[in-house]
């Protein structure tokens, strides 16, 4: 009995300790944050994210492979009032900032993954201006990247900043049996 109680509280204990290495579609890997979101759709095709990818300005270098589609992401913003999210809610950067780096999306049984990596941002955060591109991860993130920081895991946050990039990535379904 001794035994069980004393691993529960170790586990308790660890637990409570963990670095918080995911938020939402977020996470750091290999010491660089990264969105990654899995999106359910039945009839996604390569030339289907194509078509709706070349619509967007800020992506370029559309690249379709056997496997996936690459391209680059150039200063992407941030609609908070489109998420219902108030100026005084949300953070500077994300007010201001303009997000840059490189995605990749792959399609298996009716789903697709996005990736985007290489996430560099510019912008004011408050104490500084970030006019010469700069690795999200280093303002995101502590010790040298291995985990995020407390004042981004929030839903004003890494969590807006996911709802925009899923609003620039997810296919948009348009219903033509109307």
């Amino acid at each position: 009995m001794k035994q069980i109680i004393i691993f529960l509280l170790s586990f308790v204990s660890l637990t409570a300790h963990a670095q918080a290495t995911e938020y939402g579609d977020f996470k750091l890997q290999d010491q660089e944050i990264i969105y990654q979101a899995i999106f359910q759709n039945e009839k996604v095709t390569y030339a289907k994210l194509e078509e709706q990818y070349k619509k967007n300005k800020q992506f370029s270098n559309i690249k379709v492979g056997a496997n996936e589609i690459t391209f680059n992401v150039n200063d992407l913003t941030v609609d908070y009032l489109k998420f219902q999210f108030s100026q005084v809610q949300t953070p500077l950067i994300l007010q201001t900032g303009k997000f840059s780096g490189q995605a990749s999306v792959a399609i298996r049984d009716g789903r697709y993954r996005v990736t985007f990596s290489k996430i560099m941002v510019t912008g004011e955060i408050g104490y500084k201006s970030i006019k010469e591109k700069e690795a999200l991860t280093g303002l995101c993130s502590k010790n040298n990247g291995t985990q995020l920081s407390q004042d981004w895991m929030k839903p004003n946050t890494l969590g807006l900043l996911g709802k925009a990039f899923t609003d620039n990535f997810e296919l948009k379904v348009k219903d033509d049996d109307w």
